[in-house]
């Protein structure tokens, strides 16, 4: 039986400007309402971000946010976070000409979302990313930083990204994941930097301990290659119809595009595996 559904947002659930489609919607409200599947968020937002489509989905979510790293309950309070230090990221980021913003869980602790690196490599999407996210920044010596962080990231040319998640494997490996994905500042790319141990799939199988739930009642839907570990490893696992090949090739199922419904054909799924097999 499906008793868990985990959602990724940008390519997969969330419209621009954090709309959901009215038929997606109705079907997950559907879902939600009759108690036998709970419905979890699984996104490399940060968890402000996730609240603006959550605000308009008309239910609380669990939600798995900073790319497996943090895990919020239907209530908002933080059920579990994975932190490491920055220091060594923020070094190579210097040594390849970049810098990074690591992200925190600010409504934990309170202050800043961002901490970006007081380097002398921002270049404009930096800067424009500072200037849009302001309010909720606080510029910071990464390098020498105490605090403990959820997630890094950086944005810049794909080429740059590829040099410096060589350097960091290189210096320091299987300590960290590096995946990229195209960023919403086109044509850049976003490098999403977190230690080996984080992932959406691991933030998942912490929720269905606390749910006492299997590995095999888990349906998870992606369109990225941050979503290749909890697709890959659930054995219902969805690549959206716009998803990127590679995540494709390792989903077992494909549903439709993220704009035409496509998370219907997942909720069509869910309904005709619990009812066939409830009734053996």
């Amino acid at each position: 039986m499906i008793k868990l559904l985990a959602l990724d947002l940008d390519g997969t659930l969330a419209l621009p400007k954090n709309q959901i489609l009215t038929e997606t919607k109705k079907g997950l409200n559907a879902l939600h309402a009759a108690g036998f599947v709970t419905i979890t968020i699984a996104t490399g937002r940060r968890y402000r971000t996730t609240r603006n489509l959550i605000d308009n989905l008309g239910f609380e979510p669990w939600v798995i946010c900073n790319g497996g790293a943090l895990i919020k309950t239907p209530l908002r309070e933080t059920f579990k976070s994975e932190t490491f230090s920055a220091t060594h990221v923020a070094e190579i980021a210097r040594e390849t000409g970049l810098t990074i913003f690591a992200q925190r869980d600010s409504e934990e602790k309170g202050g800043a979302d961002f901490l970006i690196d007081r380097s002398s490599f921002w270049n404009n999407v930096t800067r424009e990313h500072y200037k849009n996210n302001e309010a909720v920044s606080e510029i910071s010596d990464l390098v020498s930083e105490t605090e403990k962080v959820l997630v890094a990231g950086i944005i810049g040319k794909k080429e740059d990204l590829e040099e410096f998640s060589k350097a960091l494997n290189q210096r320091f490996p299987y300590q960290y994941n590096t995946v990229s994905v195209p960023a919403f500042e086109k044509p850049n790319y976003y490098c999403e930097i977190t230690p080996k141990r984080v992932d959406k799939w691991t933030g998942i199988k912490k929720l269905l301990r606390e749910l006492n739930l299997a590995e095999n009642q888990v349906c998870c839907v992606g369109d990225e290659l941050n979503d290749l570990p909890m697709i890959s490893a659930s054995h219902h696992g969805f690549a959206m119809g716009n998803a990127d090949p590679r995540l494709k090739a390792k989903a077992k199922y494909t549903c439709g595009d993220y704009d035409k419904n496509g998370i219907l054909d997942v909720l069509a799924y869910i309904e005709q595996t619990n009812l066939r097999l409830s009734s053996k």
